[in-house]
């Protein structure tokens, strides 16, 4: 029989809950140094620069919220300052959080009773690492607390500041129509992926895309166009603000490759196969890596800077038209399916769509107090987010697929992100009217709201 405790004493709960915390501690390293990365660009951020402003509105809001002056300054004086603010929420060395304002009361009080109101970003997690380290917390009770707390610090800390800051530099996203799965690429025309997690190196990719010299150049080598094809995280952003076509998730990256028609492959950060240089490598596919975070022996290595963000794509999408000539016919094959879907619905499209079905004679404009009502009335019976990737021990997209409709059938709202919004999409699920799978309570109010 296996002994009840380690050489050095800690027993079963306490190597899984050290475990457990240092894996939540890389995860929170991981969301939260995109939005670090993210404020940067707005630090840099410039009238006519590469990366400007978008979405000034929000910028000014929250400067409000965040105790940065507005009034008679420049708005990228403005922005250089929230940046700022921003910045010092990873490592001040006083107080919480600053978006866990925004929290209920009723909750904050939980976490402050709890002892586990998320500090600084890098401090939640350094102490995560100290905690863990030889000779420290054996305490699994304890390990999982600060577990919650670096974990809080990612959601209302990292993630938060990224998606707000993501939004003021390439704007916020509506509402719009796209497509995903593997059918979406396009045999006569230059296919390049963009894989990852960071927008700002596919915004880039996917303007530059849009140059009339560079269609141009492409049609000149034989193509019809440009077709920018989104992977992962980066596919959300991208389909959000441009309509760019969803590709695939997490476990289909391989398959990408394995149609033999891409002729790039440009990624950041995160979710990245090391395998694909050596798949690459099999096709005329380029295999490009842009950041020191995700250096993948094989792969052509163009380190992405913000000042020549806009060039270096050029030059990227000039070499991917330039390897369209070696695409090899026999290797090629696109599978068909494809499936249309309705995506980019952030807090400001939802409040949109919600307004379109509010008396305003009785009840206030701008608000979640309608789909509030119908949760309270028991029309719906609640709201979910589905977050992540699939998983290869399992068929994959099997489980988030089942417990979607399921969810759905029993008039629960989904809200959903990441590698299951992409299966969302490829199920036909985003499409309006995939509200048919929903029970009578959700589908009435898919039906009413539009969507």
């Amino acid at each position: 029989p296996k002994a009840s405790r380690g050489v050095c004493g800690a027993d079963a709960h306490a190597i899984a809950g050290r475990n457990y915390l240092r894996m939540v501690a890389a995860g929170t390293s991981a969301h939260s140094d995109h939005a670090r990365e993210i404020l940067h660009v707005l630090h840099g951020a410039s009238r006519g620069g590469n990366y400007q402003v978008r979405d000034e509105r929000k910028l000014i809001k929250l400067a409000g919220e965040w105790g940065v002056k507005t009034e008679g300054r420049d708005i990228y004086d403005i922005a250089h300052e929230v940046a700022e603010v921003g910045l010092l929420e990873f490592g001040k060395p006083f107080g919480t959080q600053l978006f866990i304002n925004r929290a209920t009361d009723e909750r904050r009080k939980v976490w402050h009773e709890q002892g586990i109101e998320p500090r600084a970003i890098d401090r939640e997690i350094a102490t995560a690492m100290h905690m863990t380290h030889m000779g420290n917390t054996a305490d699994a009770e304890a390990l999982v607390r600060q577990a919650l707390r670096t974990s809080l610090s990612n959601g209302w800390g990292g993630s938060m500041i990224g998606t707000e800051i993501t939004d003021i530099l390439l704007g916020t996203p509506i509402a719009r129509e796209t497509e995903g799965n593997l059918g979406v690429l396009e045999n006569d025309m230059v296919n390049i992926v963009v894989h990852g997690h960071d927008p700002a190196f596919s915004e880039m990719v996917v303007t530059a895309a849009e140059v009339k010299e560079l269609t141009d150049y492409a049609k000149s080598k034989g193509a019809k166009g440009i077709n920018i094809v989104g992977l992962c995280c980066t596919a959300n952003e991208v389909a959000m603000r441009h309509g760019v076509r969803m590709v695939g998730n997490f476990l289909q990256q391989e398959n990408v490759v394995l149609t033999g028609i891409v002729e790039m492959m440009c990624v950041d950060i995160q979710c990245i196969f090391p395998s694909l240089p050596q798949l690459t490598e099999c096709f005329h596919t380029k295999f490009v890596t842009s950041s020191p975070i995700a250096r993948i022996p094989g792969s052509l290595y163009v380190e992405f800077k913000t000042d020549t963000a806009f060039e270096q794509a050029k030059d990227l999408i000039r070499m991917a038209i330039d390897n369209y000539q070696n695409r090899d016919k026999a290797k090629a094959y696109i599978p068909e399916s494809k499936q249309p879907a309705t995506v980019g619905y952030p807090c400001e499209q939802i409040i949109k769509e919600l307004d379109g079905v509010t008396n305003s004679h009785v009840d206030e404009l701008g608000s979640y107090r309608p789909v509030v009502d119908v949760i309270k009335s028991g029309v719906l019976r609640g709201a979910v987010a589905i977050v992540g990737c699939n998983n290869p021990k399992v068929r994959p997209d099997y489980s988030h697929f089942e417990i979607m409709k399921e969810l759905i059938k029993n008039d629960i709202l989904i809200v959903a992100t990441g590698c299951a919004a992409q299966l969302a999409a490829k199920a036909g699920l985003l499409r309006k009217d995939a509200s048919s799978l929903c029970g009578a309570g959700l589908q009435r109010v898919c039906n009413l709201v539009g969507i």
